[in-house]
């Protein structure tokens, strides 16, 4: 599969490390390991590498192929797809810093599953930290998206 990206120059952080993780995470929910580990936390980057913005269509096709029963390897969930990004995962801005996304992205997960991150060192950017310091939230919700948020998911002392 990575032939056409590389032939491209699509293989790697412009493009190619975020479908393949996506790709990776939708298999994990999709294959019930959620399920399985209900208490599991996955952290992932780039704004959870563009799955947010299809989880309205992963829901419906994931309800649709478990009626159909046409893939052997999708099965019932006990919740919809999208719901694991309220439960299981967190998601960083990590080398998305546009104050759109990272709205759009609050707004469909929860302020309480982004926060901020460097994407580092493939994105060294200064300036994206003053990006994201301009986003229109109360000084309270900056200090939950730079510091909080990954302080109860990685449970750091203080």
């Amino acid at each position: 599969m990575i032939a056409p990206f590389a032939e491209a120059g699509l293989d790697g952080a412009i493009y190619g490390f975020g479908v393949e993780t996506g790709y990776h995470l939708l298999r994990i929910i999709t294959s019930g390991v959620l399920d399985r580990l209900p208490n599991l936390r996955i952290v992932v980057g780039h704004l959870g590498e563009a799955l947010p913005f299809w989880l309205n269509r992963i829901d419906y096709f994931h309800a649709t192929q478990v009626k159909s029963q046409r893939y052997e390897a999708i099965k019932p969930l006990r919740q919809k797809p999208s719901e694991y990004f309220r439960t299981n995962i967190w998601i960083t801005t990590s080398g998305m810093p546009w104050e759109r996304e990272i709205m759009f992205v609050r707004d469909v997960v929860g302020p309480d599953r982004v926060m901020y991150a460097m994407d580092y060192p493939y994105q060294y950017a200064l300036q994206e930290v003053v990006a994201q310091d301009n986003l229109p939230l109360s000084e309270q919700e900056k200090k939950s998206f730079f510091e909080d948020i990954a302080r109860a998911v990685f449970r750091l002392q203080i």
